[in-house]
């Protein structure tokens, strides 16, 4: 799909030296990588929020204490 963007002289000035380094392959790449890397950060928050639901919920009460009786499972030899 093709999109088309303004972007500041600073952006594209950034987007050029980043590839003048030999990074990506073309503005676009470059592009797409940013859009990957603001993708993961957006996961890591939703992750963090996720976990917080978790653990302020009984059934991680729930599951701590089932968790930490010291249960080992041993995988019997066949």
């Amino acid at each position: 799909m093709k999109l088309s963007v303004s972007l500041p002289e600073v952006d594209v000035q950034f987007i050029d030296e980043y590839l003048s380094r030999g990074e990506g392959g073309s503005r676009s790449a470059v592009i797409q990588l940013a859009l990957g890397l603001l993708r993961e950060s957006s996961m890591r928050e939703e992750y963090a929020v996720a976990f917080a639901e978790w653990d302020a919920s009984d059934d991680a009460a729930l599951w701590e204490s089932t968790a930490a009786d010291d249960f080992v499972v041993v995988d019997a030899a066949r």
